[in-house]
């Protein structure tokens, strides 16, 4: 275990410890952070696939940031193929 990173405990490779392969462990129970629906009305107007593409580049700088592995980058094009 790394530490803690936001008050969330995280592994040596930079990612929540509570990620159990690509799920989260304790979904239900999930720290406000963590709960994008919740998060997504930041900005009056904006559209939810627009906070997601968003929130997508935020995490990704993140991910550098921290030095973790690009397999946990999500292709923000993934979006717009709804």
């Amino acid at each position: 275990m790394k530490g803690k990173e936001r008050g969330l405990p995280v592994k040596e490779d930079g990612s929540c410890a509570h990620l159990v392969g690509s799920l989260c462990s304790i979904y239900e129970l999930r720290p406000d952070i963590c709960k994008v629906e919740a998060m997504s009305f930041a900005r009056p107007g904006q559209s939810r696939k627009d906070y997601y593409i968003e929130a997508t580049k935020a995490c990704h700088i993140l991910i550098d940031y921290q030095g973790m592995d690009e397999s946990f980058k999500i292709d923000p094009e993934e979006y717009n193929k709804e």
